[in-house]
């Protein structure tokens, strides 16, 4: 399977990894104020090491948090490329 072309597609195939997942949830993205139509997967991949110091090579997802505490602001979210796990730094 390649690689997602758009946040769409990437909420696809996590759930398909993730059936039980939480993360892209209407209530879940509710609490954070975010939505669907203002995240954008960004191009390529990026390798970054989670808080463990391991190194995942991840999608980025860059995602408008109107609800975060200092005011509305971009944050960014990673999924590993195999497992779709979101990968904390």
């Amino acid at each position: 399977m390649g690689r997602p072309r758009d946040v769409y597609g990437l909420v696809s195939r996590y759930y398909g990894k993730h059936p039980g997942g939480h993360f892209f949830d209407r209530d879940t993205l509710k609490f954070f104020g975010e939505s669907l139509s203002t995240m954008r997967l960004l191009k390529g991949t990026v390798k970054i090491k989670d808080i463990c110091g391991e190194e995942h090579e991840c999608y980025v997802l860059s995602r408008l948090q109107k609800k975060h505490p200092l005011g509305p602001r971009r944050t960014y979210a990673y999924f590993d490329v195999d497992t779709l796990d979101d990968v904390t730094v």
